[in-house]
């Protein structure tokens, strides 16, 4: 097997660069294992320092993650504030004086020794790396910080950078100030909102000397949020090349992009929508048609939208959208021959990438920017003193519950995979008004056991941040959530419902053998290749997220399969493979020998039709393979064939442990209003399929568990036909079953 195949080397050569994650890594052949969940707590309060209840509060039912807002001795977008933003009072917002940052720090020192006490086991205040607030011209916010900087040099801080802040922050391909968010963000007002470049040397060597302070203070860790970039500036040009370097030889590059040396391969612009819809005169017409007169201009604080600079100043999150409607109207507008003619592709969903080599170079700019978000925080760490032995780091990736939350982030910077090599845990930022698990107002339920299936599938832990109506009961239910999916945490907003919080941590801690170092026992896979996006294959995703809440609301198990995990294919016996167009030889030889061994290859939404060099193959791959998604969720695949139980949702895993072999499987009930009002589940039989190895042995012990620790012995569970079946009494909210099979008897 070639290394392209392998897709592609560990990162060797030129620059201080850092270890490498495994890329399309087919050959891993062994599963991930789930680790021990944990119970979380984000708390942005800003007045913790001088609130006399805060530790008391925090300590009633500590959480082992306690998430902090802004209290550091320095913010990383400000300098040494005692708040996090600007407010009406600017008085109480400005710059800390050395002696009373000195003080702040004695502070600081004290809450975390207390927080700890108090049992909160990894504590962690927030810093942004894409954030920077102030006003370039008038010298307010983070530039006043710079023009006193050496007043804060006995601090540890680093000498002076010579290049003004400004010279710190992204870029679009014109060399101009690039912003992701609004420059008149709301919560900066009267000042701006600026971001810097993860990759630029000034920004990393701040954000370090920041990370240092927080670790003096007895900090465990920083959630570090945004992590947004879409930048051309120097620093990144630079970075690309030696990006590629690290995962093609120069033949390699050769093959790909048809030039050899990499400082000739540049990021690639003409692929990037918004910066094209901003390069035609004719968008800011079709904008501003949109919109009642002015309006733009007083939403974004815009005196004159005609200038350049200052339409820049709307920032991309908002572009983004505008720039897809814009090009859907051209394409109704101009027949295809008159957009040949006039833009040089027929179709402008093929601008930039219409070439093959051009959309790998589109490809490999998206993951480059993902691949400088880990950079970064791995420079992070690397940065702190050798006393320092552990430190946790929590970034943010956003939101992956919908379609389009998912496609919007990819092309800033977010990808699991190269992520997680920085990542102690990842933090998913889902929806704050009907995010909370339980039934949906608009039908249906509202799960996130998506999100840990995925970052299980690629060795991450996730944090899932939901919010919305809720009571007790869908509490536990988000808790649950994270216990049965295998690793990370649910986290929660506030203190509310301290017995619940109390509960699940006391289950990890007394019972860890019941959620660590398992492995799935799903039968059925399913194809989430995150890197097909970035290929601008967006049906994948679109058939992702329509394929799986069908498995689960059929009780079917299943996993996620990454480009990293295919090597753990042979533990399967389905494959769904969602409009995956872009596969290696390697990729399509392992799923072809995985075939002739007897599994079941679903290919759904077109056949992949592109190797991993985005060229067009000779003809589509698995031909005479099963497109009937209905295979998938036959009974044999289920875990449960009891009709009349749509809420009910199961994960089941095992490990070897003396005397056997563990199964534990985890039954929740999504049946719960948004009130909290909980329709039990009266009875369920589960069914479960073990693989052949598991099939031959006996129930040597069966219990039952809650999350609140009643565990009762559990008659009547055998294997028979393959399968574990057990009954189990009413299910409120969470059950475990707890199974040891062995060759002998109980």
């Amino acid at each position: 097997m070639n290394r392209r195949d392998l897709l592609k080397l560990p990162l060797a050569g030129a620059a201080p660069l850092l270890a490498q994650p495994d890329r399309f890594q087919i050959e891993r052949a062994v599963p991930r294992q789930t680790t021990l969940p944990s119970t979380y707590i984000i708390d942005y309060a800003t007045n913790h320092l001088a609130d006399p209840g805060f530790i008391a509060r925090a300590g009633q039912a500590p959480p082992c993650l306690l998430h902090l807002g802004h209290d550091v001795p320095f913010t990383g977008h400000w300098g040494p504030r005692p708040l996090p933003l600007p407010v009406a009072d600017l008085s109480r917002y400005r710059q800390l004086t050395p002696a009373e940052t000195h003080q702040r720090i004695r502070a600081l020192k004290d809450m975390v020794t207390n927080l700890h006490g108090a049992g909160a086991r990894i504590i962690f205040p927030y810093i942004d790396s894409q954030q920077m607030g102030g006003d370039i011209e008038k010298r307010l916010g983070f530039w006043e910080f710079y023009d006193s900087w050496d007043q804060y040099r006995d601090f540890g801080l680093h000498a002076k950078p010579t290049g003004d802040p400004a010279l710190w922050l992204q870029r679009d391909p014109a060399g101009e100030i690039h912003f992701n968010n609004p420059a008149a963000y709301p919560g900066y007002a009267p000042q701006y909102f600026y971001a810097p470049c993860p990759n630029n040397e000034n920004w990393r060597n701040w954000l370090a000397f920041v990370v240092r302070q927080i670790a003096s203070t007895g900090f465990d860790g920083v959630f570090v949020d945004d992590n947004i970039i879409h930048c051309y500036c120097r620093y990144c040009r630079e970075g690309f090349a030696r990006y590629l370097r690290s995962r093609y030889s120069p033949d390699e590059l050769k093959a790909a992009f048809g030039e050899s040396d990499a400082d000739k391969i540049s990021l690639n612009s003409d692929a990037d929508k918004v910066w094209w819809a901003k390069s035609r005169p004719e968008f800011l017409e079709f904008l501003t048609s949109r919109f009642k007169p002015g309006e733009l201009e007083k939403r974004f604080q815009i005196p004159n939208l005609t200038m350049r600079s200052n339409f820049d100043r709307i920032g991309s999150g908002f572009l983004d959208g505008q720039a897809g409607e814009f090009i859907a109207a051209i394409e109704r507008k101009y027949t295809p021959a008159e957009r040949r003619r006039q833009f040089g592709v027929a179709n402008l969903h093929l601008l930039g990438i219409e070439r093959p080599q051009d959309r790998l170079r589109w490809f490999e700019t998206q993951r480059f920017w993902a691949w400088s978000i880990a950079e970064l925080l791995v420079f992070l760490g690397k940065s702190l003193p050798p006393h320092i032995p552990r430190f946790t780091f929590v970034p943010n990736w956003g939101a992956m519950q919908t379609v389009r939350a998912v496609d919007g982030r990819r092309r800033y910077g977010k990808n699991v995979a190269e992520w997680k090599r920085g990542a102690d845990f990842m933090m998913f930022e889902e929806d704050y008004v009907t995010g909370m698990p339980g039934r949906a107002a608009a039908g249906g339920f509202t799960s996130h056991l998506a999100q840990y299936k995925f970052a299980l599938a690629n060795g991450a832990r996730p944090v899932v941040l939901s919010g919305g109506p809720h009571g007790k009961a869908n509490i536990e239910l988000a808790h649950a959530e994270a216990a049965a999916g295998g690793c990370g945490a649910w986290v929660q907003g506030g203190y509310a419902f301290p017995e619940v919080r109390r509960t699940f941590r006391r289950l990890y801690e007394s019972r860890p053998e019941l959620f660590a170092g398992m492995t799935s026992l799903a039968g059925v896979a399913v194809a989430y290749f995150f890197n097909q996006l970035h290929l601008e294959n967006i049906a994948h995703l679109e058939q992702v997220y329509a394929i799986h809440p069908q498995l689960a609301g059929r009780q079917v198990l299943f996993d996620f399969l990454t480009e990293g995990t295919l090597g753990a294919l042979s533990r399967y016996r389905v494959l769904i493979l969602p409009s995956v167009k872009y596969l290696s030889a390697g990729q399509a030889h392992s799923i072809e020998r995985w075939r002739a061994r007897g599994g079941l290859l679903i290919v759904t939404g077109g056949h992949p039709a592109f190797d991993d060099l985005a060229r067009p193959l000779a003809k589509p791959l698995f031909a005479g393979a099963e497109t009937n998604l209905a295979r998938a969720m036959a009974p044999r695949f289920r875990w449960t064939t009891q009709p009349g139980v749509p809420g009910l949702r199961a994960n089941a895993y095992s490990k070897t442990v003396d005397g056997g072999t563990l199964v534990t499987v985890h039954v929740l009930n999504y049946d719960i209003s948004p009130s909290g009002e909980v329709f039990p589940a009266k009875h369920a039989a589960i069914s479960l399929p073990l693989p052949p190895s598991l099939s031959r042995l006996k129930v040597k012990a069966a219990t039952t568990l809650t999350a609140g620790g009643n565990e009762d012995e559990l008659p009547g569970v055998i294997v028979r036909d393959g399968r574990l079946h057990a009954e189990l009494p009413d299910i409120q909210v969470y059950r475990i079953v707890s199974v040891t099979l062995s060759p002998d008897a109980r």
